[in-house]
């Protein structure tokens, strides 16, 4: 589940600190899952927090959709400045949640209405 390399294939970007939960990125998977689009998830050691690691995810993906996880969970966009994610939850989000976010990174690059997360 661990990819390190960059690949040319579009994809969304998930980067996870060090430590993290690993149930999250699960749930976060499986709603990126549930609409088709693909992902990779890499493991970061010490992360400022979430946004930061969020916009770097989407620096790095070539759709542009990012997801950072550490002191919370964070999707971005790299059209969004930096400090400006488009959305962002506690790392205690239900499983509902959770894939919420990962079903949201997938429909923002289909144009696709978002989930609501509440």
């Amino acid at each position: 589940m661990n990819v390190s390399f960059e690949s040319p294939r579009p994809e969304i970007k998930i980067y996870w600190e060090t430590g993290t939960d690993m149930r999250a990125v699960s749930e976060i998977l499986r709603g990126i899952e549930e609409e088709g689009v693909p992902a990779t998830t890499e493991e970061r050691e010490n992360v400022e927090n979430a946004v930061v690691l969020a916009y770097k995810a989407a620096e790095a993906s070539h759709l542009g959709v990012g997801i950072g996880i550490a002191d919370t969970i964070a999707l971005h966009f790299i059209k969004l400045q930096e400090d400006a994610p488009l959305f962002q939850i506690g790392l205690t989000a239900d499983s509902d949640r959770l894939r919420a976010i990962g079903s949201n990174a997938a429909r923002l690059v289909k144009h696709m209405p978002f989930k609501s997360i509440d």
